[in-house]
């Protein structure tokens, strides 16, 4: 498999990707500073797919760290794994973006835009061939949804056949002091809708349910959470890092996926759920796995899957001593459930890594593409469409280069998204 090129953007972006690096050199054997100590060749095998050799045995992420202050990117250039990364590839602005997504995208963003590309080439032009590129943000900042935005056009663009795939934050509005947050969101989704292949959602709010329900941490903290999200990256991402029987890599993965081009905001599952300080989880058999990949207690969006149907789901299953037998049936049964769309055959597949996650002997990371998520896209809608009704706060974006049009075209393909997802569901 050839090479997939991470951007991180924003204060949520870098501190999921720092986490998620963390993980993936564990499972690596790769140290802080980026030498290999691993005990197995597998950890080599697919190195080049996320790690570039500089030299021998010492290994740099082929990751663009951006922002448009310096906080988060000096977090990381002071962080334990500062001598991990490449600092030519750790990029910020002068002036914070402001929660504004339009400061991001036409006037601070573009500022640095140039800078940006021209690394983002470096780190291209390093790679036999670039497969696809990974994006950690939130939807709802300055940063990861203007400048995100910015970076996702100018890529899709350069890259035109490439796989464009995004790790984005959705807003938990119950907990945010920033009342412009749902602009933001709205006009991040115009370009997620547009120019991505593959976006993984998310919410805060259902993440920390899962710290204090399911964990039992009642003082779960954002590290916490960003530990969480980097498993499920790292789940996502195991059967492109490593040999397996049943593997994938980006472009079959939205093949098994996408339906529909507009049709790609996925869903994810994870199990086992455990804080980070506790020891090994015990053994899990294959029905659990199943039965938890599809729980409502696992998922990372607020999304209930009996509301609704599932057009298409994988299980990205990790663990040596694996029945595979098992769970091709217990997924044949999940597929001709009600729960699913009968119309699209196979709609249900399962892919499987031998190397387990160093946490623990098994794990199962659900993708899914359910018509239930149109609710996520109702929450954003609701309290844009109070703002917009009065103009309220309109004039921060304005002066920023902002045409009240940019604002309805997003509204507008929301609300076609909805009516294609609610469509397909009723479709038999």
């Amino acid at each position: 498999m050839h090479e997939i090129i991470t951007v991180q953007v924003g204060q949520a972006g870098n501190c999921i990707g720092e986490r998620f690096w963390k993980l993936a050199c564990e499972e690596h054997g790769i140290d802080s500073c980026g030498s290999y100590h691993g005990e197995s060749d597998l950890q080599l095998e697919r190195i080049n797919v996320y790690f570039n050799e500089i030299r021998n045995q010492r290994y740099v992420p082929r990751s663009v760290f951006v922002d448009l202050d310096q906080m988060s990117i000096n977090k990381i250039r002071n962080s334990t794994y500062k001598n991990l990364f490449n600092p030519e590839l750790l990029i910020n602005g002068k002036m914070s973006a402001s929660n504004n997504f339009a400061k991001g995208f036409f006037t601070e963003g573009a500022e640095i835009l140039p800078e940006l590309m021209d690394t983002i080439r470096r780190v291209a032009e390093e790679c036999d061939l670039v497969h696809g590129f990974q994006f950690l943000h939130s939807i709802s900042g300055g940063a990861g949804g203007g400048l995100g935005s910015l970076l996702i056009d100018n890529i899709r663009q350069e890259y035109l056949d490439r796989i464009i795939k995004t790790y984005s934050i959705f807003p938990a509005l119950s907990m945010s002091h920033v009342v412009v947050e749902p602009y933001n969101a709205v006009l991040t989704m115009n370009h997620l809708i547009e120019n991505t292949d593959e976006t993984f959602c998310f919410d805060n709010i259902t993440l920390f349910d899962i710290l204090n329900k399911t964990l039992r941490l009642p003082q779960g903290s954002y590290t916490d959470i960003n530990h969480i999200l980097a498993q499920v990256m790292i789940g996502i991402t195991a059967c492109f890092r490593f040999p397996g029987q049943l593997n994938m890599d980006l472009r079959k993965l939205a093949v098994n996926m996408i339906p529909f081009p507009a049709l790609h905001f996925l869903t994810t599952s994870f199990s086992p759920l455990q804080a980070r300080h506790i020891a090994r989880h015990t053994n899990i058999n294959e029905l659990t796995l199943i039965k938890q990949m599809f729980d409502v207690n696992n998922q990372m969006l607020a999304l209930n899957p009996q509301h609704g149907k599932y057009l298409t789901a994988t299980g990205i299953f990790r663990g040596r001593t694996l029945s595979l037998k098992l769970l091709h049936d217990y997924i044949s049964e999940e597929k001709n459930s009600q729960r699913f769309i009968q119309w699209i055959p196979n709609n249900c597949k399962i892919a499987h890594c031998d190397i387990p996650p160093n946490e623990f002997s098994r794990s199962v990371t659900g993708i899914a593409n359910h018509t239930g998520i149109v609710k996520q896209f109702d929450y954003i809608l609701q309290p844009y469409t109070k703002l917009f009704q009065r103009r309220a706060f309109i004039h921060w974006f304005i002066d920023e280069g902002l045409e009240e049009i940019e604002l309805i075209e997003g509204e507008n393909k929301i609300k076609d998204l909805v009516k294609d997802y609610k469509q397909y569901e009723n479709d038999e």
